[in-house]
């Protein structure tokens, strides 16, 4: 898939700055393909955040400073 205007868009506001409440300061995100979130990111360096589409959120836990 190619990426249309409304996709330029939405990185502009993001690289600017702005954040969805949601996901907080999330620093992860897939799509694990399936209807739940697991509720560490892959190798305990995140704690989900939240769910929004088909997409997981996570936040860093300590473990991630600790790398």
């Amino acid at each position: 898939m190619r990426p249309t205007e409304v996709h330029y868009q939405i990185a502009d506001w993001a690289i600017a700055g702005n954040r969805l409440g949601e996901v907080g300061e999330a620093l992860w995100f897939f799509n694990p393909y399936a209807p739940d979130c697991r509720p560490n990111f892959p190798s305990g360096v995140g704690e989900f955040r939240a769910r929004i589409g088909d997409h997981c959120f996570y936040t860093p836990t300590p473990a991630y400073y600790d790398t």
